[in-house]
């Protein structure tokens, strides 16, 4: 009975752990199973439950309890996470808490992953599947300094993109790497010329990205190549699709090239290259260069890599030569027939499918006895041999470790640099170091060899640098490439070559998602409706697969009620968790409390005693309103009471202010209460010494301290003197320390003596923004009596006011060019009309 109930729990298991994750089960065409259960692309394990324990859904509402879970039942898990004190996902939204007892977690043996791989029709290195994403290394040990922050994503199986920052003794820097294990299948690496050709430039996204891919063919990474000349050119040996492009120039003690293959392997060295031709089986004759300007005597290869046409002049001889098999490398043998030869004349076209033989002087001679329809016959011959192998080639300059060995090199200078790197396990990895700016210095040669050795390089060379180091990546989810570091001449550097990591694995079904951005901000105490991100389709071997719509967000730090989200922890970053059509993914989420400002939406606020008014405030970040919940922010008031943005007036007049707070940004909204009587900023009763005479087009101006006939209290005299000026004359009160306006005033007023000259009398204010607005307090002072007057204040300036000119005295005619003076007393701010 046990044994059959045993069996049943077994088949009651496989059967529930299939709605999971069907799709898997139905893509898969060889079954495997494991101690009873089918297992599928992208199982991370299995467990077993212990004890009765909960099974729960994660949802945009946090966790909801499904059932309880039995002893004896098995599931497979397809990824954990530290959400709810570490949960199990089991797919389909569906989890199991990490309770020590209650459950046994198990890991498929690599045997058991590779016959799943195989049964799949490709074998992926175990470990490097999609529940590994974002793999964990220790922190390399450097001797250029101490790495303090480094992140590692999975972009294809047995591809790494790596990035460090380094505290290093010559300042920060920022290290981006590209690593592949060497041994993974369907992974390969290969060059790319710019525009498709030897002549021309490129930046490296694009010669990239311009790689014809299909659903088998993906361009997951990539790094600048050779250096290059005036034309584009690169200097050294490059080979493509088995075939060399351009020979090497530079003299075998200093040249550095990379070489990879037929079977992936990768070797770094200087190889000699000697080729040559023979004509129907006769004398051969010694080929100088491939793709390469013809010199004096030289015999020259070119094919429709180089250009459209061969360049050259008409002192020699052009043969044009059908391919009919073989390609231009150590082992095979490249045989054609000789369609055309035409002396003297030169520039010759370059078509696909043909070569061009180009000579010069004793090489053209040897040309011309070569006859339409003979048999050409070229051979490659590398030194040392095991170039012979090689399939793709690029070239460098310096090489920084041989066999484990740290290079001496003698070149000052601290610049960006680009690198690459063969270990010892037969895995490459190619390494860019950001430069010319403080976040990231560069390095020395010197420096960047021993950067390669201690990254587990045995032999490594450098590639073209300075502004042309660039690393580019294809993140998770996205089609095409993007650049990763930061080259230093603020953008792309067209390029002449590069060196690309090409990923054969053929787009299968969806088997996980990415957010399109790994870390979402959030801000302490916003509330959000239906939290989302956009997230990008992955199958098992990191391929992106189109998908439609956002996945929601859960998190511990979000507290939700009724579709809303609450952030209830302050600033911090914390573990959250995406969730798409069953499919989940972890997400960081920052929290934060920094704006750009705060607006509300009352400038000033003007209450009658007892009024309750809602003021409402928006935090504002890159232009949009971020935080808009009032409960985020602090309030204060100096009158009246406030709470979440609700103002409640006193029950008396006054004047005060109400302020919002959020993180370190607050900002200040003046109030005004019922009947406030007027605001008496100057009343000249303590003598003018805060004020000066100043004028634009007068023969003199003076201000005095005098008795108001008005009140007798005391008042400022302006005296001026404009008689016989042209233009806009102007006699001005200057205050050394300026009026001050902190209440929102409906009006400015103050009572003024004329001297009935008919000339125009203003004031000068700038409010809190620096906004400058002039008032006309009269346009034609005809008056010899006290006379009181005002101005409105324009709506929309920001509080407080400044008046650092209160008396402006003008005068536009210059047939009303006289003298006088006024006498100002009393400036004041007015709260009603």
């Amino acid at each position: 009975m046990k044994q059959k109930m045993f069996y049943f729990l077994i088949i009651f298991a496989v059967a529930m752990g299939g709605l999971f994750q069907t799709n898997h089960v139905e893509a898969q065409t060889t079954k495997v199973y494991w101690d009873g259960i089918l297992m599928v692309p992208g199982q991370a394990g299995k467990i077993k439950v212990i004890k009765p324990i909960n099974l729960w859904k994660r949802t945009s509402e946090g966790l909801v309890f499904e059932r309880i879970l039995k002893p004896g039942e098995q599931y497979r898990v397809y990824r954990y996470d530290n959400m709810y004190g570490g949960q199990y996902g089991l797919g389909g939204g569906m989890y199991i808490t990490k309770m020590a007892g209650y459950v046994d977690y198990k890991t498929p043996s690599k045997a058991k992953l590779k016959e799943l791989a195989n049964a799949q029709g490709t074998a992926p290195t175990p470990g490097n599947t999609v529940s590994n994403l974002f793999p964990v290394e220790n922190k390399p040990s450097l001797t250029i300094g101490k790495v303090s922050n480094q992140s590692i994503t999975q972009i294809a199986p047995g591809v790494r993109k790596k990035y460090f920052d380094i505290d290093s003794t010559n300042g920060l820097q920022k290290l981006f790497m590209l690593e592949y294990d060497g041994k993974t299948s369907n992974i390969e690496l290969k060059t790319e010329l710019a525009k498709d050709q030897i002549k021309g430039f490129e930046t490296t996204s694009s010669q990239a990205n311009s790689v014809a891919e299909n659903d088998s063919y993906h361009v997951v990474g990539g790094v600048n190549g050779d250096y290059f000349d005036k034309y584009g050119q690169p200097i050294d040996l490059m080979m493509m699709d088995g075939s060399i492009v351009s020979t090497p120039q530079t003299a075998l003690s200093d040249l550095a090239v990379l070489g990879i293959k037929g079977n992936g392997k990768a070797i770094i060295g200087a190889p000699k290259v000697a080729m040559n031709v023979t004509v129907n089986g006769g004398q051969s004759y010694a080929i100088n260069s491939v793709n390469r300007s013809r010199a004096a005597n030289h015999l020259v290869i070119y094919t429709k890599d180089f250009s459209g046409t061969t360049g050259t002049n008409n002192l020699g001889t052009e043969v044009r030569v059908k391919v009919e098999s073989g390609k231009l490398n150590g082992s095979e043998k490249l045989v054609g027939t000789v369609t055309e030869n035409i002396s003297s004349v030169g520039n010759a076209k370059l078509n696909s499918g043909e070569i061009i033989l180009s000579g010069h002087h004793f090489a053209s001679k040897f040309l011309e006895t070569v006859q339409v329809g003979d048999q050409i016959e070229i051979t490659t011959n590398f030194t040392p041999t095991e170039w012979n192998d090689v399939r793709e080639s690029i070239s460098g300059r310096y090489h920084l470790v041989k066999n484990g060995a740290l290079q001496t090199i003698k070149v000052a200078g601290v610049a960006p640099r680009t690198a690459v790197g063969i270990k010892k396990d037969g895995s490459i990895f190619t390494a860019v170091v950001d430069g010319r700016s403080t976040a990231s210095k560069g390095l020395t040669l010197q420096n960047t060899a021993k950067l390669m050795k201690d990254l587990g390089a045995q032999y490594a060379m450098t590639f073209d640098g300075g502004g042309s180091s660039t690393l580019v990546a294809r993140e998770l989810g996205a089609n095409k490439v993007t650049v990763a570091n930061k080259p230093s001449d603020g953008g792309e550097r067209s390029v002449s070559n590069t060196l690309l990591f090409i990923s054969k694995y053929k787009t299968s079904a969806l088997a996980t998602i990415a957010p399109a951005s790994d870390v979402l901000e959030l801000f302490q105490g916003a509330t959000y409706t239906n939290l989302s991100v956009p997230v990008k389709g992955i199958d098992q071997y990191m391929n992106p697969v189109a998908v439609s719509g956002n996945g929601t967000v859960t998190s511990s730090v979000l507290k939700s009620t009724n579709g809303k989200q609450v952030v209830t922890a302050g600033p911090g970053t914390y573990a959250g968790v995406v969730t798409y059509e069953g499919k989940t993914t972890n997400i960081k989420i920052k929290v934060t409390n920094t704006l750009d400002s705060i607006k509300t939406n009352e400038s000033t606020l003007h209450a009658n005693k007892g009024q309750a008014i809602q003021v409402t405030a928006s935090g504002m970040n890159n232009g949009q309103a971020v935080i808009t919940d009032q409960a985020a922010f602090t309030w204060s008031t100096t009158i009246g009471t406030i709470k979440n943005g609700k103002f409640t007036a006193p029950n008396k007049d006054g004047i005060g202010t109400i302020t919002a707070k959020y993180g370190s940004k607050t900002t200040t909204i003046p109030v005004v209460i019922g009947e406030v009587a007027p605001t008496i900023l100057e009343s000249f009763n303590k003598g003018i010494s805060n004020y000066e005479a100043s004028g634009d087009r007068v023969n003199s101006v003076s201000v005095e301290s005098v008795t108001s006939d008005r009140d007798g209290s005391k008042a400022l005299k302006l005296v001026y003197d404009f008689t016989g000026t042209t233009g806009t004359s102007g006699a001005y009160v200057d205050a050394k320390t300026s009026l001050t306006i902190t209440t929102p005033a409906k009006k400015i007023g103050m009572w003024v003596k004329g001297d009935s000259k008919g000339h125009w009398l203003r004031s000068q204010i700038t409010d809190a923004s620096g906004k400058t607005v002039q008032l006309d307090f009269s346009k034609n002072v005809n008056w010899s009596n006290w006379q009181f007057v005002s101005v409105e204040v324009p709506a929309g300036l920001s509080y407080p006011l400044k008046m650092a000119l209160p008396v402006r005295y003008m005068e536009t005619d210059n047939n009303n060019k006289t003298n006088g003076s006024i006498i100002i007393d009393d400036i004041q701010s007015i709260y009603k009309d």
